[in-house]
This record gives C-alpha cells, structure tokens and sequence, in this order.
C-alpha cells in the first residue's frame, strides 16, 4: 500500500509562520500615515488649549492676580519693581490676620492700589509709643520692619469689619497712620507670593 507525502513547496513559496500573541498571519502592517498622525496632534493640542485658557483666566479673574509694586514702602521685605501673587479667596471666605499683607484701594483715591501690612483688626486698641507698635498693650516684635520713631504716640480703636495697616518701611509709608483704619471689603486679596525676580521667589 503506497503513501502519499505532501507537496514540496515550490520555489519562492514561503510558509506561513505561527501567529504569536494573537498577531495576525498576514502581511505587516505598514506604518501609520503620517497626516492622520499630526492631525491627531493638532487636534489634542487645541483641546488642551480650549481646556488650559478658560481655566486660566478664570483664575486670574476669581482666584489669583498678579500686582507690580511700586515705591519702596514695604522694604526691606517688598522692592520697587517686584511682581507677587494675591490670593483673591482667603479676604471674601476667611478672616484676615495681624502679620497678612494685603492688596486694598486707596481710601483717599480708590483708582490707587496699595499694599501693606496687617497689624490690627476688629476690635483691637493700636497704640504707637516712640519707635515701638502695640496692639492690645502688648508690644509687637516687627523682625520683618524697618522702624523709626513715629513721631508723636498715638492710640486707635479698629472698628469691626475693618483692618489698621502700616508699611514695613516705617518712614518712607503713608498708612494708616495717615488715613485711619482700612474697610475689610476694599481688600483685593492676601499676598501670597512673590513670583519676581526669579531669584527670589518665595511664598508668604
């Protein structure tokens, strides 16, 4: 009884290796047609763009804001020319503290923003004896502060709902002293950072 073997493959046939890992059997898939593959980028950059710029001015408009400082009455702590970051939620949500910098319109001219220092809220008996500041009768160590003899004592009482405010460079700030205690809801917002020069980033 004869057998019958299976057909030799003929010249220039080529058998078809085992799939591996689910791979197809056929030919290779080329590769991707590069216009598909840059619309795709360009498609995924513009939903990234549409998400990030709404986001963004959405905070500057509710969250944060970026202020230049002008003069030099906040030294040695804030320079002339410096950019920081307010935090416009922590004024409208929580109460301000004695030591918080602030952002605020100007009582005598609301078009002029100033910042300075928080160092008395509602409630609080500000007193100025000779170089030294005391809220409540208790002195106030100022380690931040470039003081100088305030010129006369002088005492007053923060009504509620406003702040007293004085500049770090005693001599050289227009305050307080100057134009009374401040309206909480004049307050722009707490700064928080400053964000230039580069070189001295740092948050408060």
């Amino acid at each position: 009884m004869s057998s019958s073997l299976p057909p030799s493959p003929l010249p220039g046939d080529a058998e078809p290796e085992p799939a591996v890992g689910g791979a197809s059997t056929g030919a290779p898939e080329g590769p991707r047609p590069r216009r598909l593959t840059l619309k795709r980028c360009l498609v995924e950059v513009l939903i990234v763009l549409g998400l990030a710029i709404p986001l963004a001015l959405g905070l500057h408009t509710f969250v944060t804001q970026v202020y230049a400082i002008s003069g030099c009455s906040m030294e040695p702590t804030l320079h002339h020319g410096e950019r920081v970051v307010i935090d416009k939620i922590s004024s409208a949500f929580t109460e301000l503290e004695v030591g918080d910098m602030v952002i605020f319109s100007s009582p005598i001219d609301p078009q002029k923003n100033l910042v300075k220092r928080i160092v008395g809220v509602g409630g609080d008996r500000i007193e100025l004896r000779g170089d030294r500041l005391q809220r409540n009768g208790e002195p106030i160590e100022e380690p931040y502060a470039h003081l100088g003899l305030y010129g006369r004592d002088a005492e007053w009482r923060v009504p509620d709902g406003d702040i007293f405010v004085l500049g770090d460079n005693r001599p050289q700030s227009k305050d307080s002293r100057d134009f009374g205690t401040v309206p909480v809801a004049s307050v722009r917002g707490k700064v928080i950072l400053r964000l230039w020069p580069l070189d001295a980033i740092s948050a408060f």
